[in-house]
């Protein structure tokens, strides 16, 4: 409704500046957002009659996208200005100051409409502005643990370095040409992940080099830890799928419509310090962030190769909620739903049928992780957090859980970082605390702690009140760093892994070959003789010190090592039945 024409009088700055404050602290902007939502539900309601009405929270959202598009004063100085020309003459004719408002108010919102051209959008387009639920969220996966504790997930090598690249953002590197890469090295091959994206205008693939990939890899500062746990429950969904590399799956965010819960299984269902709509864009954060690793996969072991490029996992996520008329986004959105698949990496690490085809033409590698360890804090409680997932990522594998303490705490820092606190004394005590904390911490968990009795002494374990003994001539951070001990992830889950090895062994038939050399015995043997560094075992038996440090996580001996064994033990070890 337009205002009668009045002549135009000079009101005094000072006036409309008081006017304009008077609109700004009043309902001015409210009654503005409420004909813009019936503006746009106007248009709704042309083509679907049967669409419910918008609601009070929507004309509150409405209210609040106009606040954050209105940012300056001369909005508000500009209608002050227009009503006071008008206010004597509508007064006189018997009419409300409020009522004058809200002509204006109908004036602006006409003007805020115009751009947003309703009449060329979709419907769903138009309910998304109000809010409206035209768009249903579809089924999704059900929730994880509901009847279990424990649950299986991929912990193959590409998941496994995919993990270890989101933790471990100091093992990222660059080459001359600027491609950042993350490499991770096995004995029948190599993973090597890079950083790769889709343009959104021309649809194709492109690589993150240089300052640009640095700068994803230093969000991994920030998101990796929750990017990891992530990473572990799309591995835990994956693995109910028979063909995960071509079957899709969906993830809601909150699961209001019966299915998975994703911030729940984040462990922030009762966090206070963040929104549902934050919560649901951090995991769309972490989820982006995983879309955009790319492998590069050679592996040979016996007749079974692989080589090949793939991404980790092809991902998209759609949000719902009310749309911002003026950015068309959905920026505080009240679910998310993703839609996940595994990379082509999968077809040869996950494929049952490939494994049990004769003769096999694939993998089939998986393990398990509990929901003890997902609801971590992985900022409260870091060292302890960073330990769980790296064992439990790398548990399939290395089945005994034996650790020197150095080498599990190279899964959660810099190598430099540990060295340097055989040097600086309040660097080494604040690790031995942080280090005692967290094995307590996973021990409240139900993980299976056992301290090598001759190099983790009782008075050097955590809660220990016994001081160093005086004959003891070694440092404590030099004696912790070498001490052994076994981590195992809680409840069941060592047994299944174990079970799981004992049924894939392949069935030998009987010779009269030697017996398989085992490492334990020939450990035990160099520590009698005082061989107790890994340099120094390597030296006397002819080995790396890193084929050492294999050896004692438990690396099974290769028919080649042990032929060289067998024929330098005879004289370094003597003592030693072979």
């Amino acid at each position: 409704m337009e205002l009668s024409t009045t002549t135009t009088t000079t009101i005094d700055g000072d006036r409309i500046q008081e006017y304009a404050k008077k609109l700004r602290q009043g309902n001015f902007l409210e009654t503005l957002a409420l004909n813009v939502a019936m503006g746009i539900h106007a248009e709704i309601t042309k083509r679907d009659e049967t669409l419910e009405g918008f609601s009070p929270k929507c004309v509150d959202e409405l209210e609040k996208f106009l606040k954050e598009q209105i940012v300056d004063d001369a909005f508000y100085l500009t209608k002050a200005e227009e009503i006071l020309n008008h206010l004597t003459l509508w007064l006189q004719a018997g009419r409300t100051e409020e009522n004058l408002w809200k002509n204006v108010a109908l004036d602006s919102a006409l003007i805020f409409l115009e751009p947003l051209d309703l009449s060329n959008r979709t419907l769903d387009e138009l309910t998304a502005m109000l809010g409206l639920a035209s768009k249903t969220v579809p089924a999704t996966e059900p929730q994880l643990f509901i009847s279990t504790t424990i649950t299986q997930i991929l912990t193959s090598a590409p998941p496994r370095t995919a993990c270890k690249s989101l933790l471990r953002i100091w093992d990222w590197q660059e080459d001359a040409h600027k491609n950042v890469f993350f490499r991770d090295n096995y004995s029948t091959g190599f993973i090597k992940l890079a950083l790769k994206d889709k343009d959104p205008v021309t649809k194709e693939y492109f690589y993150f080099t240089g300052k640009a990939a640095w700068g994803i890899i230093e969000e991994f500062g920030s998101l990796g830890k929750d990017t990891a746990k992530l990473h572990c429950l799309l591995s835990a969904y994956v693995f109910q799928q028979a063909v995960p590399w071509r079957t899709e799956i969906k993830l809601a965010g909150t699961g209001k419509n019966g299915g998975t819960n994703l911030i729940d299984l984040m462990g922030w269902g009762e966090r206070k310090d963040m929104t549902p709509s934050q919560k649901l864009l951090r995991i769309e954060q972490c989820l982006k962030l995983l879309r955009r690793l790319d492998a590069t996969i050679k592996w040979n072991i016996g007749k079974l190769g692989c080589d090949m490029n793939s991404l980790i996992w092809d991902v998209a996520v759609e949000r719902y909620g009310q749309r911002n008329i003026f950015t068309d986004e959905i920026d505080e959105p009240t679910e998310i739903v993703a839609f996940i698949r595994a990379g082509r990496w999968a077809e040869f690490f996950f494929n049952k049928p490939g494994k049990n085809a004769r003769p096999p033409v694939a993998l089939y590698e998986f393990g398990w992780i509990s929901k003890s360890t997902l609801k971590m804090n992985p900022y409260h409680d870091e060292l302890a957090f960073l330990i769980a997932i790296n064992i439990t990522t790398e548990s399939a594998i290395h089945t005994n859980g034996k650790y020197t303490v150095k080498t599990v705490l190279e899964m959660a820092m810099p190598k430099n970082e540990i060295e340097l606190t055989r040097s600086v004394k309040y660097k080494a005590q604040d690790l031995k605390q942080r280090w005692d904390k967290a094995l307590m911490q996973l021990a409240e968990l139900d993980w299976q702690i056992i301290y090598d009795s001759e190099t983790y002494p009782e008075w050097l374990r955590p809660g220990s009140t016994t001081g160093k003994p005086k004959d003891c001539r070694k440092r404590i951070i030099d004696l912790l760093l070498e001490a052994g001990v076994t981590i195992k992830p809680p409840g069941k889950i060592p047994a299944l892994i174990a079970a799981k090895k004992s049924a894939s062994l392949p069935r030998k038939r009987k010779s009269a070959s030697a017996a398989p050399l085992e490492w334990e015995p020939i450990q035990k043997a160099c520590e009698a003789k005082g061989w107790t560094k890994q340099t120094a075992i390597g030296e006397k038996l002819g080995i790396s010190q890193q084929l050492v440090s294999q050896l004692q996580r438990g690396k099974p001996i290769s028919p080649k090592t042990a032929a060289h064994l067998r024929k330098i033990l005879p004289q370094v070890l003597p003592e030693l039945s072979i």
